[in-house]
């Protein structure tokens, strides 16, 4: 067990944090592309249940699309 919670001990530094506007720009735009889709989808007159899977799928594509930009996947 011990050598099982050892191995979860950071073993490196970490990255230094982005800047406050660099961090405000990703947030606008997921913010809007997440806003984008849905308002696609009642254009197109998704049911309530197509809603979820397109927001959702999207949301997460925003999330690394916007928030890690320059991780490698």
């Amino acid at each position: 067990m011990k050598t099982y919670l050892l191995r979860m001990k950071a073993m490196g530094v970490c990255p230094p944090r982005q800047s406050f506007k660099k961090i405000m720009w990703s947030w606008l735009g997921a913010f809007m592309g997440i806003y984008f889709v849905a308002k696609l989808g009642q254009f197109l007159a998704l049911t309530s249940m197509g809603h979820v899977f397109l927001i959702g799928s999207f949301g997460a594509t925003a999330v690394l699309i916007y928030g890690a930009p320059l991780a490698e996947f």
